[in-house]
């Protein structure tokens, strides 16, 4: 399969985002050989952005959502994801919702994979958040409810474990899914945290070996200066939710 044949990975971001993070992710993207397309949209919802997307796709085609700060570590990560949309099933990386009252897991939109003809079957369901779902949450709900196959990518490593992943672990800042597939920062719009981004994508970039000491030792020495709390600026990201 050639590169313009590959389905597209979008990604959107507010313009809270440093430059830096896009074009790391830019340049990973470019070094694996998968399409991807960045979407400014400030102030818009992340699932009012989602149901656009939807929408302007065909029924066969396999739609991919990336978070700004996240990005597959090897072509073989993207390349799972694609075909377990292509056999029907939902892919993401596993995610739970805290702040809601959920008790399960759920395909994470932070690179998320489905065909639109399975939005379709389930639906059609609206992907902003509610008051009992997150973003695309609600998706994984219906999935199991109509026996549409769900395949969640776990956390296997975070750099600073800040977050429950329900009864099944944690995730936090600097979280690596599956055997080294996926990366997402999270709070990437907290400044102090892009160096951890820019490490790992560098090491991609290079088409080295993912340096896990340096990585700690960057999130260490950030723990110990005492993490970013920006009250104002998390109800801000709050909305970017919805």
């Amino acid at each position: 399969m050639n590169h313009s044949q590959l389905p597209t990975v979008h990604t959107m971001h507010w313009d809270n985002i440093p430059d830096v993070v896009l074009q790391k992710q830019r340049e990973v993207f470019s070094t694996l050989g998968v399409p991807l397309q960045q979407e400014a949209a400030h102030r818009v919802p992340h699932g009012t952005w989602m149901n656009s997307v939807v929408e302007r796709m065909q029924s066969q085609d396999i739609v991919i959502f990336c978070d700004i700060d996240a990005f597959p570590l090897k072509r073989a990560g993207y390349d799972m994801a694609v075909a377990h949309a292509e056999a029907g099933a939902i892919f993401g990386l596993s995610q739970f919702s805290n702040h809601k009252k959920t008790t399960e897991t759920y395909a994470g939109p932070m690179f998320m994979a489905f065909r639109k003809s399975v939005w379709e079957q389930l639906g059609r369901p609206d992907l902003k958040s509610s008051s009992a779902w997150d973003a695309a949450e609600g998706m994984s709900v219906l999935a199991r409810e109509k026996g549409v196959p769900l395949v969640l990518h776990k956390p296997t490593a975070t750099l600073i474990s800040k977050f429950a992943l329900g009864n099944e672990g944690v995730f936090g800042i600097g979280t690596f899914y599956g055997d080294n597939d996926f990366f997402h920062l999270f709070e990437s719009r907290e400044p102090a945290y892009e160096q951890l981004l820019v490490a790992v994508a560098d090491d991609v970039i290079a088409q080295r070996p993912l340096q896990f000491a340096r990585y700690l030792d960057a999130a260490m020495a950030l723990q110990q200066g005492g993490m970013p709390v920006q009250k104002k600026k998390r109800r801000w990201w709050r909305r970017l939710l919805g």
